[in-house]
């Protein structure tokens, strides 16, 4: 069966979305870390919420272990980056 050009633009779009989001929650958690705020927990979970919403309204399974393999990439880099910090 031939892939469908709308399906395939929508996954493009949400993929697109996810890596957007997973930069700004990192762009944010980077700025509260050199502000030196205690909080800068915030940004992350604003971030781990959008990709939340992410997942539940895609519908695609290759979409969604898509997204879930960039999300635990992130969270690994973030981790890592806070390891050595």
């Amino acid at each position: 069966m031939f892939p469908n050009p709308g399906q395939q633009a929508a996954q493009r779009g949400a993929e697109q979305s996810a890596r957007r989001a997973a930069e700004d929650g990192m762009r944010a958690a980077q700025a509260g870390a050199r502000r030196g705020h205690s909080r800068s927990g915030g940004g992350l979970l604003t971030f781990l919420l959008l990709v939340a919403v992410v997942v539940l309204v895609a519908r695609d399974p290759e979409l969604r272990a898509s997204v879930l393999h960039f999300v635990h990439h992130v969270v690994n880099v973030v981790q890592n980056r806070a390891d050595g910090a």
